[in-house]
């Protein structure tokens, strides 16, 4: 029996949207398992969510069909992380790092180009193919870079927020590549299109400061409802994303421009919680869309090609920016973390790829060496970033060519107060770090206070305070910091790694000084009082010591002073909405 025209779409629709359903339930399942299998591996998930997509397909098992609506699913994923980023970069702050960003940037761009088109044009492939090729190993993946570091807790830190300037640079330069590459080959065509880009991101950049008072009181009225200010502000993302792609800048930069946007708004960090949940659903889809789209002729490419391409980027580039790095005075553990934050293939290179194939600019064959290239580097980038301090612990004492002792930014130059002697060091001036720095400024201390987060760092000089800008996990920034002659050292930093090595640098050149340690297990406080730590923290444990030491007070009858805490708490208030 034949169905009615309009029943037999009804059906049609209904299969289709089954088929979805299936697929992302395939997808998440497979994801799942690859990632308990990776987390034991103790690899990042990212690497999981790729192989997950190269397993379902064209190479393997051909299962998912529906690829292009998961694509686009993706890129919802990108867009929220993309705003996300925004909210949690204040541009007054920004504006601290830009300079140094820019030029780094600009720096890298140019040489790893020149670089990569020469080792192309070397293999014997056409000057056609060696711009391609260039301009894909150019760029950085943003999405990856960024995912990472937020995992890490590392964006507010300097290298981090370097980093991130460097990826919106590039971004900025590939989609100006991208413009280039889509018009005709007439060189007014090239000034006509560069310079209509100029004038589209100025005018939208100044429609959106101009308007910035009328938004900040529409967002004030929606917060008064915690649900309608998070579909605002999707809605506020996705509006932004989608004026930016109109005018053919991406939806990646519109996003993030949406996030700086709001990120002066008190309630941004609400935002950024009830959104983050929602972004990781849609960002898996994205890594996951990455091996779907893994679909190579391996027989049509010389693997000794890809091997010199994959490590030209891993380590080539690598070198390249810690020698920019150098040359602008940062010390060789900023230029090394932030180098090998950027050595792998961008999201954007794939796009030029594809361009490539639908010109003719390139061939099948050429196509898939530079896929297989750009997944590779992926893949050990991610291995190879999660693992950063490990690998400079070991090989830190090398890199010593890469550091100048001057240069135009010295942001993290290491500069201790001479007369410090029986201080007190405190690592990791936020949140807890603050109240325990309150405590000893009250009690007239010496204190020298250790963050990785500049802004932190710039504040505290503002209300002289010693501090210094560091990484606990630099072993030649540790000796730096006089531990011989401190009398207590406090650390309220996570990384369990980091706090041990720290201990047994002290117990080796000080045995006297006191050591209080933040650890995220029983397990972990264990091995740390036998390396004769004094006291550790157990963050979980800090609310129930609090109401067991109420409990106490009132069965003496010892009345909470209300008056006195409400006005502490106003005090806290003033101090954050100044900071903000």
């Amino acid at each position: 029996v034949s169905l009615p025209d309009n029943a037999h779409e009804k059906k049609m629709v209904y299969n289709k949207y089954m088929e979805l359903i299936v697929d992302l339930g395939i997808v998440f399942i497979v994801a799942s398992i690859f990632g308990l299998i990776i987390k034991q591996f103790k690899l990042p998930l990212i690497v999981a969510y790729i192989m997950a997509g190269i397993l379902l397909g064209d190479n393997a098992l051909k299962i998912v069909t529906d690829r292009q609506v998961i694509e686009n699913l993706s890129t919802l994923g990108i867009v929220l992380m993309l705003f996300i980023v925004g909210l949690e970069l204040d541009w007054k702050k920004a504006r601290d790092f830009a300079r140094s960003a820019i030029t780094i940037g600009v720096g890298q761009i140019i040489i790893t180009g020149l670089v990569g088109f020469f080792i192309a044009h070397y293999f014997g492939f056409s000057n056609r193919f060696a711009l391609y090729t260039a301009l894909t190993l150019t760029f950085s993946s943003t999405v990856i870079v960024i995912k990472l570091l937020s995992d890490k807790r590392d964006l507010s830190s300097l290298y981090g927020r370097i980093s991130l300037g460097v990826l919106l640079i590039q971004d900025f330069v590939a989609i100006l590549a991208l413009i280039i590459l889509q018009t005709s080959q007439s060189e007014l065509d090239y000034i006509y299109s560069l310079s209509l880009a100029g004038i589209k991101i100025i005018a939208l950049c100044a429609v959106l400061f101009f308007s910035q008072k009328i938004v900040q009181k529409i967002f004030k009225s929606m917060a008064e409802s915690s649900e309608l200010l998070l579909i605002s502000s999707i809605g506020w993302a996705f509006l932004i994303a989608l004026i930016s792609f109109q005018l053919n800048f991406g939806l990646e930069i519109g996003a993030f421009l949406a996030g700086i946007f709001l990120a002066t708004l008190p309630y941004h960090l609400e935002i950024t919680a009830k959104i983050k949940s929602i972004r990781d659903f849609f960002v898996t889809l994205f890594f996951v869309t990455l091996g779907l789209n893994f679909s190579l002729d391996f027989a049509s490419f010389d693997f000794s090609h890809a091997f010199a391409l994959i490590t030209f980027v891993i380590v080539g580039q690598t070198i390249i920016t810690m020698i920019i790095m150098g040359c602008l005075g940062f010390r060789k553990r900023t230029s090394f973390q932030v180098a090998l934050a950027l050595a792998q293939v961008s999201e954007f290179s794939f796009i030029i790829i594809s361009l490539g194939i639908l010109k003719g600019d390139i061939s099948q064959g050429e196509a898939s060496l530079l896929m297989f290239v750009g997944i590779s580097t992926i893949i050990i980038s991610t291995i190879l970033i999660e693992s950063t301090d490990a690998i400079y612990y070991h090989i830190g004492k090398f890199l010593k060519i890469f550091e100048k002792k001057s240069g135009p930014f010295q942001d993290d130059s290491i500069k201790i107060p001479h007369d410090l002697g029986n201080h007190i060091i405190i690592f990791g001036a936020d949140h807890i770090g603050k109240r325990i720095l309150a405590s000893l400024s009250r009690q007239k201390q010496k204190i020298l206070v250790v963050d990785f987060n500049p802004t932190i760092i710039k504040e505290l000089h503002e209300n002289e305070i010693p501090a210094v800008y560091g990484d606990m996990g630099d072993p030649e920034f540790i000796v730096a910091l006089g531990l011989e002659r401190c009398q207590l050292v406090i650390s309220t930093t996570h990384d369990f790694y980091d706090n041990m090595r720290l201990v047994k640098k002290i117990n080796s050149i000080n045995r006297n000084c006191l050591v209080y340690v933040l650890a995220n297990n029983p397990e972990e406080a264990i091995e740390f009082y036998r390396e004769g730590v004094e006291r550790v923290i157990l963050p979980s444990n800090l609310t129930g010591d609090m109401i067991s030491e109420l409990v106490g007070k009132s069965k003496h009858r010892e009345r909470f002073n209300i008056q006195k805490h409400i006005q502490e708490l106003k005090l806290q208030s003033k101090t954050i909405v100044l900071n903000k």
